[in-house]
């Protein structure tokens, strides 16, 4: 027992009498720590209300270097200010100067950094305490020095923030107040789990940060100058400008089909056929509509948006793209009233099949049939029975008309009944049973559509979002901020943008919408 006190207490003199900082503080990290507390004791005292003269003109050691540091100047003029000036009220305290809530936070640095050297040496100036007997110490500092930002943050007055403060140098500076902060949490859980490199890491970072901070009186406070914009001579000149080259584009475009008139008349004569084929197809849908509006239409649409950005690039582009709308319009807009008058016919159908069965039924030929739902049933049914009935009166075979209508209506179920007909004149057949079961196959599928729409209007609504979302949003931020969008979308780079993302919403609508989609 007694060999294993003595075996003991050797080992704890041998503990002692190692150096106790050895390996934790290199000379340079204990040099950053000396002259930080210097400097923040400089600090703190600039922002006195009363100065001691020799702190104009203080010369101190940092790093084995003399510096000598003048005050700034700006300090004689605002500290004044900065001390009559209160922003903060406190139960206990009373009223507090905007100067006295800067040199709370600056205080608590210079203290925390002077209880940092005493884990330094004997010979650096420290008493050689370990880092882990002063956990409690760190924590009392980091918890008061958390209060003091938070009154930063949060003082102000009408006019001005503590951001504000100091020139506006209280903006940077309480920044790196603020890293200075998360470096005390790093020593918490440094010295909690004895980690030595950690911690002199921990606490050089704040050295330097704080050094740093000091060093903020001594620049010019950073403003945000607003760069100069044209003058309102140059805005107009260079509208002028465009305007001019919009013209002169008219007149070259307009030289250049009188030079090629054989080739312009071609085109044109290709066009006005095109327009008296869709203007048919329209006056087949009951439609009267003059097709070259709704391709001048987008047209003229586009090229007023263009000139309204006041720039070629994106007046020629916009041209270019209303007169691709243009073109495709009449197609697409034949297509959906097409569709659109299938449908109403659809919904009609049952009810003239049954006033077809109740005459077949009654002694009158089909003929007679499409007659009475003629008369009987409203528009477009009434319009489409009427005109197979004129087409069969004026020569045409019945089979024809009805092929005819057939070509015209975008109806399923009407060519089912057609078909029905046609067969049971060339073949025979009992036609009342045939249009029975059409009309249970039209309710049915009315039934199966209907629970087909509510499956995918997810999908639909979500293939519509996909489209206009991002359309909307270039629109918004063309309103905010039109001339850098214009100038962005005028580049090389913001074309080759803007054509890229139109390919691929395209491709992404087209992907929602076939999730949608289900085949029987």
């Amino acid at each position: 027992m007694k060999k294993l006190s003595v075996m003991v207490f050797l080992l704890l003199g041998a503990f002692a009498a190692k150096p106790a900082q050895a390996g934790v503080f290199t000379q340079q990290e204990m040099d950053e720590v000396s002259c930080a507390a210097l400097k923040t004791q400089l600090f703190y005292y600039y922002l006195a209300p009363e100065r001691d003269p020799k702190i104009l003109n203080y010369t101190m050691t940092c790093k084995g270097a003399k510096a000598t540091y003048k005050m700034p100047a700006w300090i004689e003029a605002k500290v004044p200010e900065m001390t009559a000036r209160k922003v903060w009220r406190d139960p206990e305290e009373g009223e507090i100067s905007e100067a006295q809530l800067w040199q709370t936070p600056v205080s608590i640095i210079y203290e925390y950094l002077e209880l940092t050297r005493k884990t330094f040496p004997p010979e650096a100036g420290g008493a050689n305490i370990q880092p882990g007997l002063l956990v409690k110490e760190y924590a009392d500092i980091r918890i008061r020095f958390q209060m003091a930002m938070d009154r930063l943050y949060r003082a102000r007055t009408r006019d001005m923030t503590m951001g504000d403060s100091m020139e506006g140098r209280g903006r940077p500076i309480m920044a790196q107040f603020n890293l200075i902060l998360k470096e005390m949490e790093s020593i918490a859980d440094a010295t909690s789990s004895t980690n030595s490199r950690r911690y002199a890491e921990a606490v050089t970072a704040s050295a330097v940060l704080s050094q740093e901070s000091f060093r903020q009186l001594f620049e010019s406070p950073r403003v945000y100058v607003k760069p100069k914009g044209e003058s309102q001579a140059a805005k107009i000149f260079s509208r002028a400008l465009a305007m001019l080259g919009i013209i002169l584009m008219f007149l070259a475009v307009r030289v250049f089909f009188m030079m090629n008139d054989e080739k312009t008349n071609g085109i044109m004569g290709a066009y006005t056929k095109k327009v008296e084929v869709f203007s048919e197809a329209f006056s087949r849908q009951f439609i009267n509509i003059n097709v070259k509006y709704l391709v001048l239409g987008p047209v003229a649409a586009f090229g007023l948006l263009g000139l309204l950005t006041m720039n070629i690039f994106l007046f020629v582009i916009l041209c270019g793209l209303g007169l691709f709308v243009g073109l495709r319009t009449p197609a697409f807009v034949l297509n959906f009233m097409k569709e659109a008058r299938g449908k109403k016919v659809d919904t009609q159908l049952m009810d003239a099949l049954i006033l077809l069965s109740n005459c077949l039924r009654s002694g009158l030929d089909i003929v007679q049939g499409f007659e009475m739902v003629s008369k009987d049933l409203i528009p477009p049914i009434s319009d489409e029975f009427a005109l197979v009935i004129k087409n069969y009166q004026l020569g045409m075979s019945f089979e024809k008309a009805l092929g005819v209508m057939e070509e015209r209506v975008a109806s399923k179920m009407l060519a089912y009944m057609i078909r029905a007909i046609v067969l049971q004149r060339q073949v025979g057949g009992n036609l009342t049973k045939v249009f029975e079961r059409i009309v249970i196959d039209i309710r049915e599928e009315s039934k199966l559509e209907e629970k087909t729409k509510a499956m995918t209007a997810q999908q639909k609504i979500q293939s519509i979002v996909v489209g206009i979302m991002p359309w909307v949003m270039v629109s918004v931020m063309f309103m905010f901020q039109p001339e850098t969008m214009i100038k962005f979308y005028s580049s090389p780079l913001g074309m080759a943008t803007g054509i890229f993302c139109m390919i691929w919403v395209g491709i992404g609508m087209k992907v929602v919408a076939s999730l949608g989609k289900i085949r029987v």
